[in-house]
């Protein structure tokens, strides 16, 4: 049965109580790594920084493809960075970026283990900008 690691667990830590539940019960059906649960406005704004650049004091989108988040964690905030975190990110163990059906076949597992512990969660692999490793708790 899989289990998470140290930092995984350290990350998870950091998470609504709602999502760990969910989370350890999914532990015992699938083995994912957890990449994070809260995030510093710093981080928040330095991931929305990416694909962008500072053009006569506005932030303009320069690398489509490289866009990771609409939200800044200063004037809009991510459920990451609430505290605890009310969005947690995951990804398969070992992963592959590159394999879509492996994080959809995770949010099956995902999916299941909320609807055992009884805890409503969406996730971001069914928006319209698709976020794979994305689930979160309101």
């Amino acid at each position: 049965m899989p289990k998470f690691g140290k930092l995984s667990l350290e990350r998870l830590a950091t998470c609504d109580e709602r999502i760990q539940k969910v989370m350890n019960e999914a532990i015992k059906h699938y083995d994912f790594t957890v990449l994070y649960g809260h995030r510093s406005v710093e981080e928040q704004f330095e991931l929305f920084r990416q694909g962008r650049s500072l053009v006569g004091g506005w932030w303009k989108v320069t690398e489509p493809s490289k866009v990771v988040t609409q939200l800044d964690g200063k004037t809009k905030k991510s459920n990451h960075n609430y505290n605890p975190s009310r969005a947690i990110d995951i990804a398969p163990y070992p992963i592959d970026w590159k394999n879509i059906d492996r994080f959809l076949e995770m949010a099956k597992v995902v999916k299941e283990a909320a609807k055992t512990v009884g805890v409503e969660i969406t996730y971001g692999g069914d928006w319209k900008m698709r976020d794979y490793p994305h689930f979160e708790v309101k």
